[in-house]
């Protein structure tokens, strides 16, 4: 493993301080490339409390940190400026307008809630409503033809314990459109490394299917999931059963270009 994109920071207020320190275990683990991918900050009115993600506040001083951390370890590891964001139709123009002429360079696709957050549906939770899987694919495939996103952060996060085949058609659907956008698949290891219901063999099973790439992702919340040796093995390993091709590393959708 050369590159992980996905890596955040403490401003999400769920992993672990020190910025420096995930990069020195980058380094230590032969990483090639590290790219910080925070929850972005969301412009939602006035009341709403999002408590996993950044404040519009905290963006530049986020910006300002990773730009440190270009300067100082530039020269033995590239260090990208990226965010994990959801496509939350009602607010996505604002927060793009935000983005614009900041140093942040790319967005994974992380769609932890339906609708627009506020009037929506955790993707995680368990549920056996069609309707939340539909509108779980529905809103990703909208993310996806954005062009704005560089990959699928655990696109299977949706928890649905419903009909298998109302589940299979629905994302052999949303797989196809990332394939025809040319959007890899991440295999998530904090949810291997906690036991969480992603990565699942479903999931694995339909993108090999669809032949889908796929991009292996620390999600690191602490600078230990970047030495977790451990759960690249076991993902090359699923990969590998079910034939998948796996990049070492993905080209980024600079989004200070894409939104000239």
């Amino acid at each position: 493993m050369i590159a992980n994109y996905h890596t955040h920071t403490w401003r999400c207020n769920h992993a672990q301080p020190g910025e420096n320190r995930y990069v020195r275990a980058a380094m230590e683990r032969g990483l090639k490339i590290l790219g910080f991918s925070d929850h972005t900050p969301y412009p939602f009115p006035r009341g709403h409390l999002s408590t996993f993600r950044m404040r519009i506040a905290q963006l530049p001083g986020y910006c300002r940190c990773i730009q440190g951390l270009q300067e100082k370890y530039g020269s033995k590891i590239q260090i990208e400026i990226g965010l994990e964001a959801e496509y939350y139709p009602k607010y996505f123009p604002e927060l793009t307008a935000i983005l614009r002429d900041t140093p942040v360079t790319y967005l994974l696709l992380g769609q932890h809630f339906t609708g627009n957050e506020t009037d929506g549906v955790y993707s995680g939770a368990p549920t056996e409503d069609p309707r939340v899987l539909k509108a779980y694919c529905s809103q990703a495939k909208d993310a996806m033809q954005t062009g704005l996103f560089t990959y699928f952060a655990h696109p299977d996060l949706i928890h649905f314990l419903g009909s298998d085949e109302v589940y299979r058609a629905e994302m052999s659907g949303l797989f196809r459109e990332a394939k025809s956008c040319g959007i890899p698949l991440e295999v998530n290891f904090l949810g291997m490394a906690d036991g969480r219901h992603y990565p699942s063999r479903r999931f694995l099973e339909l993108a090999a299917e669809e032949n889908c790439q796929v991009i292996f992702g620390c999600d690191a919340h602490d600078p230990a999931a970047l030495l977790d040796t451990a759960m690249e093995a076991k993902a090359r390993a699923l990969t590998k059963e079910y034939g998948l091709t796996v990049l070492d590393t993905v080209p980024l959708r600079n989004i200070q270009t894409l939104l000239r």
